[in-house]
């Protein structure tokens, strides 16, 4: 039993996770390129298809999704074609292997594009409070660039071409969780419990979450009387996010991925 993690090596919460499902009895690689990874997709006219992965040439069982390769380097048009044809042969792998895949791709990105305002007004769910402006004007709140969803900080240079949302968020109201493999965990609470209530409210944004196949995500929502806002989301949870949690949940992304 092999399970792949497919990150960059800078990535912390990925190689903590590798080294508890090791702790665990699990071999676990983490890989950011072809050195070690083995990807083969066989397509016939009747379009039937078979995937195979391999690592280190053992058969994978299992593949947590973070993305591959170093994210933000400077590259040159050679380095830039590579990256793209690398990340094309990883997207359909991944997107065609039968077996377990944490953030699995879809013909949608590599990664799902969460944005909250495709769950405004189902089930209880509005839109959170924001605003859309061009990235050079003064900005106060949660700034997320419209493009990529990136959270920026407010105070820092902006590209003046960028768009970003700006959410205006009350802390007081806010909710925190994170999902991992089939359990959600409610960051705001000591144990990380997300009682029956809160489960119930934030319902139809895990059911949209798991419909996008992202069994690694994080999110805030706002509660209200009349509504939920979801402020916003994401598939890059770290682990600073969830330090006094980290037994469970890579306790719960190792099941989905031992599924």
């Amino acid at each position: 039993m092999t399970l792949l993690v497919l990150a960059s090596a800078q990535d912390v919460t990925a190689s903590r996770f590798a080294e508890f499902a090791a702790g665990s009895g699990v071999r676990t690689v983490v890989a950011s390129g072809f050195e070690q990874v083995g990807l083969t997709v066989t397509v016939t006219r009747d379009r039937l298809h078979q995937s195979k992965v391999t690592v280190g040439g053992a058969d994978v069982c299992g593949v947590l999704n973070r993305g591959q390769g170093s994210w933000g380097e400077e590259r040159s048009v050679e380095q830039t074609f590579m990256a793209s044809e690398s990340y094309a042969i990883f997207w359909s792998t991944l997107a065609l292997w039968p077996g377990p895949v944490v953030n699995r791709p879809s013909a949608q990105g590599f990664f799902p594009r969460l944005d909250p305002l495709e769950l405004a007004g189902h089930d209880g769910i509005a839109p959170p409070p924001a605003v859309i402006l061009n990235g050079a004007e003064a900005l106060s709140g949660r700034v997320s660039r419209i493009s990529d969803w990136t959270v920026l900080d407010p105070d820092a240079p902006r590209d003046p071409f960028d768009v970003v949302q700006i959410t205006r968020i009350d802390p007081a109201r806010t909710r925190h969780i994170l999902v991992a493999g089939a359990e959600a965990f409610d960051l705001n609470a000591a144990d990380g419990r997300l009682r029956a209530d809160l489960a119930g409210r934030v319902a139809p944004v895990l059911t949209w979450l798991h419909a996008q196949g992202t069994d690694f995500a994080e999110f805030t929502v706002q509660m209200e009387p009349e509504a939920t806002r979801l402020l916003d989301a994401s598939c890059w949870p770290g682990h600073h996010q969830f330090t006094r949690l980290e037994e469970p949940v890579y306790s719960a992304l190792l099941k989905r991925l031992a599924s």
